[in-house]
């Protein structure tokens, strides 16, 4: 038997859907999986990207390499909220007595609505009969 461009092939009608249908369905999943694997190799070189520029940027603040008006900014709000810092705590402990002294008060006036309380209630307690 010859084979040629000329040879009949004889197959049921419902078999050469069949080939074609599978073809077309594994055309169509090696195209989504291909898809699929660019998508995911672009999100990962973007972030490796993205954490090597973190990672320069880390590395490189503390050195002084990467100064940039931000950076300097950043440094002096840093200083500034320091030297703030450090006035309240002196503020702070320089009041420390008056604190103290207002929070004896309170309590001895507690004690003094406390002991008022309980000579209220006796004399309630006595004038009812």
């Amino acid at each position: 038997m010859k084979i040629s461009e000329d040879t009949p092939v004889s197959m049921p009608m419902k078999n050469l859907i069949g080939i074609i249908a599978s073809v077309v369905i594994g055309v169509w999943f090696a195209f989504g999986v291909i898809e699929r694997l660019n998508v995911i190799e672009t999100e990962l070189k973007l972030m490796q990207s993205d954490l090597e520029t973190a990672n320069e940027f880390i590395v490189g603040v503390p050195k002084g390499d990467m100064v940039s008006p931000q950076i300097n900014e950043l440094f002096m709000l840093v200083e500034f909220l320091a030297s703030n810092q450090e006035k309240l705590k002196e503020n702070v402990e320089a009041d420390m007595p008056q604190i103290q002294k207002v929070d004896m008060q309170v309590q001895f006036l507690e004690e003094r609505i406390i002991d008022l309380e309980s000579l209220v209630d006796k004399l309630r307690g006595n004038g009812t009969h």
